[in-house]
């Protein structure tokens, strides 16, 4: 298996003030609302403590808590493990939550890459330029794509384009 780099995950916790049922989970003797659960997963993550954070995108998991952000994070988590068939059901989970993000496409491209599944990462890549114009990491991606294809002048262009974002 391929090592992927260069993932995008949300380390920023948030509000989850759309989601009114509150839910009571009791680990370690600590209850806690959906929305403590997801922060507390998130800053877990962005702390490195991954083994930890797994387990709370996990316990958010099984309470139903359909957020992308969880899924696009925990699916990087994944990809990092090596675990690419997981990862990837994970992410088109977040794409399925929220079919406007950039960044859950550019991740599905890289672990469709890794699966040598290219015309589908380059699927991926472009759907991720489409709705992030000034992403240089997926015209990167997407020029090393075309550059497999054996399509020198294709890439050529596509990583011109990517200088050009970011010098």
């Amino acid at each position: 298996k391929k090592k992927v780099n260069q993932l995008i995950s949300f380390p920023v916790p948030f509000s989850l003030s759309n989601i009114n049922k509150n839910i009571f989970i009791n680990t370690n003797n600590q209850h806690y609302s959906k929305e403590e659960l997801v922060n507390k997963a998130i800053k877990l993550h962005t702390q490195g403590n991954i083994s930890e954070a797994v387990k709370y995108y996990q316990y958010c998991i099984e309470a139903d808590l359909n957020d992308y952000i969880v899924f696009l994070n925990f699916g990087a988590i994944l990809i990092n493990n090596g675990k690419l068939k997981e990862a990837e059901k994970l992410t088109r989970k977040a794409i399925q939550l929220k079919p406007d993000l950039a960044n859950a496409y550019y991740n599905l491209g890289k672990i469709l890459n890794s699966l040598c599944k290219k015309e589908e990462a380059q699927y991926n890549y472009l759907k991720a330029i489409k709705l992030k114009a000034d992403f240089e990491y997926a015209y990167l991606e997407l020029g090393n794509i075309y550059k497999d294809f054996g399509k020198k002048k294709e890439a050529q262009s596509i990583y011109l384009k990517a200088i050009k974002i970011k010098p």
